[in-house]
């Protein structure tokens, strides 16, 4: 099983709340905005002390932040 951030509710959440990206590299400690933009975007990935203030800035519950994505072997197993 593979785990990924859920990185279009996390930008989604960011709407919602009104925050910029200069106002959320600025809760995660980030220097300027292009940071967090390249986390934001999938270019980078967001480091594991970050995620913490992100849950907290957005509200979103941790279990919702990660995707899990199954592959097709994985899910015939199961099946079975």
């Amino acid at each position: 099983m593979d785990v990924t951030v859920n990185l279009a509710l996390i930008k989604s959440a960011r709407a919602k709340k009104g925050f910029t990206q200069q106002e959320m590299a600025k809760k995660l400690g980030l220097n300027d905005k292009s940071k967090y933009s390249r986390r934001e975007n999938g270019e980078y990935s967001f480091q594991l002390e970050e995620l913490p203030l992100l849950v907290e800035a957005l509200g979103i519950p941790y279990e919702k932040i990660f995707n899990r994505n199954v592959a097709k072997t994985e899910t015939k197993e199961v099946a079975k």
